[in-house]
C-alpha cells in the first residue's frame, strides 16, 4: 500500500493564537470581588434556611458563584468548603448542596430588579430593546420517564431585555411565550421602567408600529426605530413615526449618526455572551423558576460586559 506524504506547511496556522492567562485570571478575580461586594445588598433577604446559622444573603452569594462559573450545587458546595469561601462570607461552616439548591425558592423577582436600581442612574442617554429565543424542552427518554412529560414539539421562550447601551447594564428583563410579539411587550417594559429617563430608545423593525412610537414618546424619549423601506409618509395619528420616516428616507446616514443606531450591537452582545456561558436551554420547566433564572443570569453577564 502506498503511503501518502503530508505537507506540513499546508496545515500551519495563519495566525498565532495565544491567551494572556495573567490578564484572564485578573478579570475572573474581579468578577468574584464584584459578587462579594453584593453581600451587603442582600441583607434584606436574611431568613433562616433549614438552619438558623445560614442567612439567605450569604447563600445567595454562593448561588451567584454557581451561576457565574456554571457549576452544579454539589460543585459550589465542595468549593466553598475546600477553598474556605464560607470564611469570607462569615459562616461557621460550609452549607450543603441542598441548602444552596433550595435558596432559589426564596428569591423574589421584584427584589432582584431592585438591585439593578442601585447600580443604574436615573438618567440614561441611550437605551436598546430586543428579544431572543431560548429552548425549553429537550427530546429524550429521561424527560418522558422521570418528569412524565411525553414527546411533543419543541417549545421555546422569549427573553425581552431593556439595556443601558452606555454602561452595558440591563434595566429590565422579562420572559414571555415564544409566540409573543415583540412590539406588544414594549408598553409593559416602559411601564416598569418609569423610574428612569432614557433620551433615545433604539429598536429593530419588529418595533415599527404606531403603538411603539407613541409609547416611547409618552415616556419622554426619542424613538430610534428603523422603519420599513415601503413606509408611507402619513401620520395616521402618530406624528413621531412620520418624522422618523421622513428623516430616514431623506438621508438615512444622518439619521443613523444622530440616534447612534450602531450602538444596538450591545444588546446582541449580551444575548450572545449569555447563551455562550449558560447555554441555549432553560433548565427550569416551571415558569416561575424560569423567570428567576433569567433575572439572575442576565445581570451576571451584564456585570462582566460592563467592564469591557
Amino acid at each position: 500500500m502506498q503511503k501518502t506524504s503530508q505537507k506540513k506547511d499546508k496545515w500551519e496556522r495563519h495566525k498565532d493564537v495565544s491567551i494572556n492567562w495573567k490578564q484572564y485570571d485578573k478579570s475572573r478575580l474581579s468578577e468574584c470581588k464584584r459578587i462579594l461586594d453584593l453581600t451587603e445588598v442582600f441583607h434584606e433577604l436574611d431568613k433562616p434556611v433549614q438552619r438558623r446559622e445560614f442567612k439567605l444573603s450569604n447563600i445567595t452569594v454562593l448561588l451567584l458563584f454557581k451561576i457565574l462559573f456554571g457549576l452544579f450545587c454539589r460543585g459550589i458546595a465542595n468549593a466553598s468548603k475546600d477553598l474556605n469561601i464560607y470564611y469570607a462570607l462569615g459562616l461557621k461552616r460550609a452549607p450543603c448542596y441542598k441548602t444552596i439548591q433550595n435558596t432559589m425558592a426564596y428569591l423574589n423577582e421584584w427584589f432582584l430588579s431592585q438591585i439593578n436600581h442601585l447600580f443604574l442612574p436615573n438618567h440614561v442617554l441611550l437605551g436598546g430593546i430586543d428579544s431572543s429565543g431560548l429552548k425549553t424542552h429537550r427530546k429524550g427518554a429521561w424527560i418522558q420517564i422521570r418528569l412524565k412529560r411525553y414527546h411533543r414539539k419543541k417549545d421555546f421562550k422569549k427573553v425581552h431585555i431593556f439595556v443601558d447601551l452606555v454602561s452595558k447594564k440591563i434595566i429590565y428583563c422579562m420572559v414571555t411565550k415564544g409566540t409573543a410579539s415583540d412590539h406588544k411587550q414594549l408598553k409593559t417594559i416602559l411601564k416598569e421602567c418609569d423610574w428612569i429617563r432614557v433620551e433615545i430608545i433604539l429598536g429593530d423593525k419588529g418595533y415599527d408600529t404606531k403603538e411603539c412610537f407613541t409609547e416611547i414618546t409618552n415616556h419622554c424619549s426619542n424613538p430610534g426605530i428603523k422603519v420599513r423601506k415601503n413606509a408611507i409618509r402619513k401620520a395616521h395619528g402618530c406624528p413621531s413615526r412620520l418624522k422618523a420616516v421622513i428623516a430616514q428616507q431623506v438621508n438615512y446616514t444622518d439619521w443613523e449618526k444622530k440616534v447612534q443606531a450602531t450602538m444596538r450591537y450591545v444588546v446582541e452582545a449580551i444575548f450572545s455572551g449569555t447563551k455562550r456561558r449558560f447555554g441555549e436551554y432553560l433548565s427550569s420547566l416551571n415558569s416561575i423558576s424560569t423567570s428567576r433564572s433569567m433575572a439572575s443570569d442576565y445581570p451576571v453577564e451584564c456585570t462582566n460586559l460592563s467592564e469591557v
